[in-house]
């Protein structure tokens, strides 16, 4: 298996990204700092027009990621946006990508350059986490066609909670759930160490997954949710919900705005470490304790009270490792539970919890 750190490994939105909007209450002169994951979070985010983003990833090829989709942007219309990425077929994707290449950077045109199949696929399903759902999801079709096709045309969600109670969610299902939610499953399906290297031991992964799957069909419809779509069909409904920087009306804000982001390759706490103090105002952080030990969690918060503006908001998605603030900074953050328990309800990307605050002025 290629390391983890030299390949793709989100390449679609797994999150929903209107929870951070909501959260962060972006503004025009904000400067936002987020990770770039798939480039769906910071191309979310620059839905809202801020003064900058900066969108840092320590694996290079999430950030030559964000950059080709950045220049996709840039360079082509809204159809033919949909149809470069993998949203709608296309026969042409070598020959747009041709117009693109040239304004890639070295790094990312030598990245693009030699992984043609990815492009002709179209990179929107082209990482590791994206073909596990596929397969996931081929799977789930031939075993349960009908049904699937039930739950996901229910009338209502009131309906769709019925369908996964009582046919869905059975024996069958809870023994593949227990088996996906294995450590070792994840370790040598999947390779990323977020979802076992820091999981607290006496924290179950099935309950929490069975959970979460029991609040999200009764909170949200299916259909409705990109990541749920992705999760189970393998790809989003393409005349369907998409996330929030693949909407129409927000492409020519896209467009205009690409300058916006400056791309930083490294970690996260080595970029604040360089921050001046009190220079940023939004912190998109999603899900970065599955990647850091304790000591290092509380070190980055730290640096986030040291270079946070007054008043700044910061938002953090957690997936299985769940972590509170650490006491050194708690006196600093006025957290936002409300904003918290809501998001978690109705997030339609399902599996995360939040942490919202607002950092003191004298933080």
């Amino acid at each position: 298996m290629v390391p983890f750190l030299e390949t793709l490994n989100y390449s679609s939105s797994n999150e929903d990204g209107r929870s951070e909007i909501k959260a962060l209450g972006i503004k025009g002169q904000d400067s936002v700092l987020c990770i770039t994951g798939s480039g769906a979070r910071p191309l979310d985010l620059l839905t809202q027009v801020p003064k900058e983003i900066v969108s840092v990833d320590f694996n290079p090829c999430q950030n030559f990621l964000l950059e080709l989709k950045m220049e996709s942007i840039r360079c082509l219309d809204y159809e033919e946006f949909l149809q470069f990425i993998g949203v709608r077929p296309c026969r042409t994707r070598g020959y747009l990508y041709k117009g693109i290449q040239q304004s890639l950077s070295t790094g990312a045109k030598s990245f693009w350059d030699s992984h043609p199949e990815m492009i002709q696929k179209g990179v929107l399903y082209a990482g590791r986490w994206e073909r596990y759902f596929r397969r996931l999801a081929l799977f789930i079709s031939l075993v349960r066609p009908r049904l699937l096709s039930r739950l996901f045309g229910s009338d209502g969600v009131r309906e769709q909670s019925r369908i996964w109670h009582e046919r869905w969610n059975n024996v069958s299902w809870r023994v593949f759930l227990r088996l996906v939610s294995s450590r070792m499953f994840w370790r040598h399906a999947f390779g990323d160490p977020g979802f076992f290297l820091y999981v607290q031991r006496g924290f179950s992964i099935y309950r929490y997954l069975n959970e979460r799957f029991a609040s999200a069909v009764e909170n949200m419809l299916l259909r409705e949710s990109p990541f749920a779509m992705l999760l189970f069909f393998g790809k989003y409904d393409e005349h369907g919900s998409f996330p929030v920087h693949l909407q129409k009306q927000h492409y020519e804000t896209l467009k205009e705005g690409v300058d916006r982001v400056r791309i930083v390759t490294g970690s996260l706490i080595d970029y604040l470490a360089h921050c001046r103090r009190k220079s940023l105002d939004r912190y998109s952080l999603s899900d970065f304790a599955s990647y850091t030990d304790t000591y290092l969690y509380e070190k980055t918060w730290e640096e986030i009270i040291r270079t946070a503006a007054e008043g700044a908001r910061v938002c953090e998605r957690q997936f299985l490792v769940k972590r509170g603030l650490p006491p050194e900074v708690m006196s600093s953050v006025i957290r936002d539970t409300a904003m918290e328990e809501e998001l978690a309800e109705t997030d339609n990307s399902i599996f995360y919890t939040f942490l919202v605050g607002k950092i003191r002025g004298d933080g």
